[in-house]
């Protein structure tokens, strides 16, 4: 029986006990990850904090008349300072390949804490292990946005528990290189079974730090994301056991009966 409030205690402590080394990986992964946002803002709008400005002034046009695009929105956005070189096409991809490497580098700090959550001395160079599975990552991110989006045109409740349906797929991924993204998908279907109701309840218990982490314009992350992650992989360890898998098996070579054959 898998009890919350446990695993996110034994998270906490999981922290400590590596001297806070989780939390200087998750800094270096959301340092990056800004880093790569503002040159986003730079290469598409000319302005490091376009995004952050944008998002400001809708806020304000929320709080003017509750219309997200009023003309105070737009009032505000003219007063945005912008290059006259701003070329859509180059933008867009730059921001394409910047979604694609944050892909990557989530698949290596997730690699990070599943070691952690072994208790192995887990190396910062871990971050860049994502790089070998790049093209599966991507594959089964994009795979995952389709099917979510698909399952939402019927409704919004399909489209919500398709979320928590594939929610071990990445997981998958990282440990099984004998997987491809389509059974990295297919077996999170199994592993999640009974547990989606769990992992939206461990979600919500998240909220409260959540608000606060933006009232520290998401400072707080740097500590919030390794806790958040390690109380989720202990439900990924359970859903390996439900399906007769070894949690963080690896490579393991095929069998007989292999849950994942069948799938």
């Amino acid at each position: 029986m898998i009890d919350r409030k446990t695993i996110k205690k034994e998270a906490k402590q999981m922290i400590r006990d590596y001297h806070y080394a989780p939390v200087v990986a998750a800094a270096i992964v959301l340092v990056i990850s800004f880093v790569l946002g503002r040159l986003e803002d730079l290469v598409g709008h000319g302005n490091l904090f376009y995004s952050y400005a944008k998002a400001y002034a809708e806020i304000i046009g929320r709080l003017t008349d509750g219309v997200p695009y009023s003309d105070t929105y737009y009032d505000m956005m003219k007063q945005i300072p912008t290059t006259h070189m701003y070329n859509g096409n180059w933008g867009d991809f730059f921001g394409i390949l910047v979604g694609l490497f944050t892909m990557i580098l989530n698949g290596g700090f997730y690699l990070y804490c599943m070691e952690i959550r072994q208790r192995f001395n887990s190396s910062y160079e871990t971050l860049l292990d994502g790089l070998g599975l790049a093209g599966k990552l991507i594959w089964c991110n994009i795979l995952i946005a389709v099917r979510v989006f698909l399952w939402s045109l019927l409704f919004f409740i399909p489209g919500f528990v398709a979320v928590y349906r594939y929610r071990f797929a990445i997981y998958n991924i990282l440990i099984d290189d004998r997987l491809s993204a389509s059974d990295a998908i297919h077996l999170s279907c199994m592993q999640t079974r009974g547990l989606k109701g769990k992992l939206f309840a461990l979600d919500l218990s998240f909220i409260g730090w959540i608000l606060v982490s933006t009232l520290t314009f998401d400072i707080l992350q740097i500590w919030l994301l390794p806790y958040m992650i390690l109380s989720e992989l202990a439900y990924f360890e359970e859903g390996q056991r439900r399906v007769g898998r070894i949690p963080y098996g690896g490579t393991i070579p095929p069998q007989e009966g292999d849950p994942w054959q069948t799938l």
